[in-house]
């Protein structure tokens, strides 16, 4: 009794705690838009309310249809849905700055055979020394340059080629746990993100990357910890490899990684509550060593960057002092701040030796991150901090700004720069729309989660909820303590996506038992 009471107040306050972190991402999105992103209540408003009511209309259909349908249709309509990207790669050309730049230029040096020593001995690495993570991303982007060449629409195929994986990759995910049709449900809301669907098609970004790796790692840990009927004796073996590497993959091109570990030793804790007294199976013991084994190779991901490339990065602490130092910023939210880069640069110039550039800038960072956390409590500060940190972190107008930011100005693209100006509040409009939508219907659904933990408490959804719950609360606190950006919080469409799913299939759950109860009580009668 004592155990099941433990592990429904484990997951009631996590899910009381997500529908708390919504709510104030949901009014943050609202007041960044409203301060940044020039909205007005116009024709643009109108057309992007039509266009959503389109969007879902065709969600809804093409489930019904593609759940009737063979597979090949599915892969089919998938590719197809794809191919809509294309157009615009001639379009709108893009002419990368800032990062995109440094990861374009970066794939290119390299796969023009410039080895990445020879990158750093030049100096061309930068400050990407302290941030390993960036020259992961260059090297992703640098094997498709070596084979296809180093055109920018070469990344911008790869990012469509991942973004049409993830799809493929959430069907799968929540095929398993849930149905095919549900699966299908999660796999065209995510493709229909208005933020990511532009930036994913037009820029280098590892977002589409990263959410890749980790849909992989779920998916193999899930084939691990629940065998497929048709599983070989060894393929729980498999499964936990191509898991590991895709987790550490992940972590090399954004290094919150972290964040998914703690939420499966939480998830592991509830799990082992629940069976406790029971001998565990094969499976959950390999589930500790995967924990095990990827928390180990991420304590040593520094040395092992510095073996691939040639030199000495620098190690965790000086990528996170950084890190904490620009997110405790008061003068601009905890985004990017150019005078604490300013420090990073003048220190990695002015010192020959990198290991010792290193230890003064951790150093640095560190002092300004307790000078600024003292200055925030002198002047209780706090609350608008994290007011304007949350709206600086859910901006989800980064797919249209980022885009116009990195369009080429050649007189032969002025005509469509200035339609994508002109139409800013159209796109910006239908980000912030179909966000407020998906977030509500993720806190909808944590509401459901609770009634159904308290109506039902071994119901087989309870722990599904559990973990998006996890994965948002984790994503959300975690990336609020560090350097926030707009395009940061991709990764919350996947808990906000496994919410909204885990609450349809609450209501489908209880309709088709309402449904079986008349049915039954009419034979009564």
């Amino acid at each position: 009794m004592l155990k099941q009471r433990t592990l429904t107040a484990m997951q009631a306050v996590t899910l009381t705690i997500t529908i708390g972190l919504i709510g104030w991402m949901m009014m943050a999105t609202v007041r960044n838009a409203q301060k940044n992103s020039g909205l007005q209540l116009n024709w643009a408003l109108v057309i992007a309310v039509v266009v959503i009511g389109l969007i879902l209309g065709s969600v809804v259909l093409l489930t019904n249809w593609l759940t009737r349908r063979k597979t090949s249709w599915l892969v089919a309509t998938f590719i197809g849905l794809t191919a809509l990207k294309l157009p615009l790669l001639g379009l709108f050309k893009i002419q990368p700055t800032s990062d995109f730049w440094n990861y374009h230029a970066l794939a290119a040096f390299s796969a023009q055979g410039l080895t990445w020593k020879q990158l750093f001995v030049n100096g061309d690495i930068g400050n990407y020394v302290i941030f390993p993570h960036a020259i992961n991303i260059a090297s992703l982007f640098s094997l498709g340059a070596a084979f296809w060449g180093s055109t920018f629409v070469i990344s911008q195929l790869i990012n469509i080629t991942c973004s049409l994986l993830d799809m493929f990759l959430l069907y799968w995910l929540v095929a398993r746990w849930l149905s095919r049709s549900l699966g299908i449900t999660a796999a065209l809301i995510f493709y229909w993100i208005p933020a990511f669907w532009l930036y994913g098609s037009l820029l280098n970004g590892a977002e589409p990357a990263f959410l890749t790796f980790l849909l992989i790692a779920m998916l193999a840990l899930t084939n691990m910890v629940q065998p497929l009927v048709t599983a070989t004796p060894r393929d729980h073996w498999v499964n936990f490899s191509i898991a590991l590497l895709a987790s550490f993959a992940a972590n090399m091109v954004r290094p919150i990684v972290a964040i998914w570990l703690i939420a499966l030793i939480f998830l592991g804790i509830e799990v082992w509550l629940r069976g406790r007294g029971v001998r565990q199976p094969r499976p959950v013991k390999l589930y500790s060593l995967f924990v095990v084994s990827l928390a180990s190779l991420m304590l040593v991901a520094p040395t092992i960057y510095s073996w691939l490339y040639g030199f000495e990065v620098a190690p965790n602490r000086v990528s996170t002092a950084y890190s904490m130092a620009t997110g405790t910023d008061p003068k601009t939210g905890g985004a990017y701040d150019a005078a604490l880069m300013g420090v990073v640069t003048h220190e990695l110039k002015v010192e020959p030796v990198p290991t010792v550039a290193y230890s003064k800038i951790a150093t640095k960072m560190s002092q300004a991150t307790q000078k600024q956390l003292h200055e925030l409590a002198r002047t209780g500060q706090w609350g608008g901090f994290l007011q304007q940190k949350m709206q600086n972190f859910m901006a989800e107008d980064y797919g249209y700004d980022w885009v116009l930011y990195n369009l080429s100005p050649q007189r032969s693209q002025r005509a469509n720069n200035h339609w994508w100006q002109w139409s800013r509040g159209f796109w910006n409009w239908l980000a912030l729309i179909y966000f407020e939508l998906l977030m509500g219907a993720a806190l909808l659904s944590s509401g459901l989660g609770i009634y159904l933990l308290w109506s039902k408490r071994n119901h087989y959804l309870t722990q599904y909820f559990f973990y998006a719950a996890l994965l948002l609360a984790g994503f959300t606190t975690g990336s609020l303590l560090v350097e926030v950006q707009g395009r940061y919080h991709v990764i919350l469409y996947l808990p906000l996506i496994f919410l909204s799913i885990c609450g349809l299939a609450t209501l489908k759950s209880h309709a088709w038992r309402s449904t079986q109860t008349t049915e039954s009580n009419a034979h009564t009668v």
